[in-house]
C-alpha cells in the first residue's frame, strides 16, 4: 500500500502507515519546519512546498506505482 500524504504537517497520517508496513511516497507541505521533520523521519520522500502546483508530473518523479493500491491523506487545517 502507498501512501500520498497531503498537507503533511509532521506526517502523522504517514506515520500510522509506516507502523502498517506501507510506503509514503509523496509529501505536501508548505511549512519549513514541517518539511525539516518530514525530512528526517521520512528521508528520501519527495516533499512538494505547494499544493496549488502539484499535479501528476509531480507525483510520477516519486516512488509512486500507478498499478499498486494508494491512499490519498491530508490534514487539512
Amino acid at each position: 500500500m502507498q501512501i500520498i500524504d497531503l498537507f503533511s504537517g509532521i506526517g502523522g497520517f504517514s506515520l500510522a502507515g509506516h507502523w502498517n508496513g506501507w510506503e509514503t511516497v509523496q509529501f505536501v507541505e508548505i511549512e519549513p519546519f514541517c518539511q525539516q521533520v518530514l525530512n528526517k523521519n521520512f528521508p528520501g520522500v519527495p516533499i512538494h512546498d505547494d499544493i496549488k502546483t502539484f499535479d501528476l508530473e509531480q507525483l510520477k518523479k516519486s516512488n509512486w506505482n500507478p498499478s499498486a493500491s494508494s491512499i490519498v491523506c491530508g490534514g487539512f487545517p
